[in-house]
């Protein structure tokens, strides 16, 4: 029941369109260096770690105390929930041109071919298929599920024994300054939903990276990233100086700034807190970047980052993430 739920909840979101096929998703293979190796960069101050290896953020955040294991390798199965949202169809792109053996969460009615044009074999629950004892999980929806439908499903996969690493995408939603200045409790159960999926991930022995991004935006062809949606992204966007602004925005912000989360809080107006806090945006393409490298890279394992797009002219190198 659990993961039907999520196959119908997510499902709702997905993009449809011929457009989004084999001809805006048929791009070569990346390689690490084109994507970029993520590796949860630490800046002073924000995370101190124990002598033990855990993390204690500064805003009193505990990162899970797990065991360390093995971070994932090219051929281990990846499930990914969220698939057919935007992001989500980028990660699982970049997931199959890593070498994982991707396994989207599909209704019956959609077909991963003509949504992905590559061949990557979708997980139907109640299809007849066993749930696959994945190593990985990703969670990319970006208009979240009820929290303890994600808790419960982080739990069914984890008690097969074999799951790693789960990478869990948090997104801000668009806000309006009227809004921010009565208070963002939206934040404040973003921040309670992050909590509960690190500790159910605790809970199955697998490590988690939280990746919490601004308002997502782009993912088109503008953008230098090979798994990108097409121009078909600006299209959708009735309005058309609405969409010129989606075209710039993957042009110029291809940049990307990560920091400890310890610095976002929502009474001192961090990145994503406080009526004050500044606006930040960032690139789907960025955000599926950081959750598909987070598996290959033992220093992302039990991290909560903050990732927001910043102005340049080419996506971060696997040396500057």
């Amino acid at each position: 029941p659990t993961l039907a739920g999520l196959a119908l909840g997510f499902g709702r979101q997905a993009w449809t369109s011929e457009a989004f096929s084999r001809a805006s998703l048929a791009a070569k293979p990346a390689s690490r260096h084109d994507i970029g190796s993520f590796v949860g960069a630490r800046r002073p101050g924000n995370l101190e770690r124990t002598a033990s290896g855990s993390g204690v953020a500064n805003d009193g955040r505990a990162a899970a105390t797990v065991a360390r294991r093995a971070s994932l390798e090219a051929g281990d199965t990846i499930l990914v929930a969220g698939a057919v949202s935007p992001t989500g169809m980028i990660v699982t792109s970049m997931l199959k041109g890593l070498g994982y053996d991707v396994r989207p969460v599909l209704t019956k009615t959609m077909d991963p071919y003509a949504i992905w044009g590559m061949p990557i074999r979708g997980f139907v629950p109640g299809g007849g298929e066993p749930t696959p004892a994945a190593a990985g999980l990703v969670v990319a929806d970006e208009k979240f599920l009820q929290t303890d439908l994600v808790v419960a499903f982080v739990k069914q996969i984890g008690k097969m024994g074999n799951l790693k690493r789960v990478t869990f995408l948090s997104a801000e939603r668009a806000r309006s300054p009227l809004e921010n200045m009565f208070g963002n409790t939206e934040e404040e159960e973003r921040r309670a939903r992050e909590d509960a999926t690190l500790s159910a991930c605790k809970e199955v022995g697998a490590e988690c990276t939280v990746v919490r991004t601004g308002v997502l935006r782009g993912g088109g062809s503008k953008s230098d990233c090979p798994y990108n949606l097409g121009p078909e992204v600006y299209m959708r966007i009735i309005d058309s100086v609405s969409s010129i602004e989606e075209e710039l925005f993957d042009l110029n912000q291809r940049g990307a700034e990560v920091t400890d989360a310890a610095t976002s809080t929502v009474t001192e107006g961090g990145k994503f807190g406080g009526p004050f806090g500044k606006k930040s945006e960032t690139a789907r393409t960025t955000a599926a970047a950081a959750l598909a490298e987070a598996f290959s890279a033992e220093s992302a394992a039990d991290k909560v980052v903050d990732v927001v797009s910043v102005e340049g002219t080419e996506s971060l190198s696997s040396a500057k993430w």
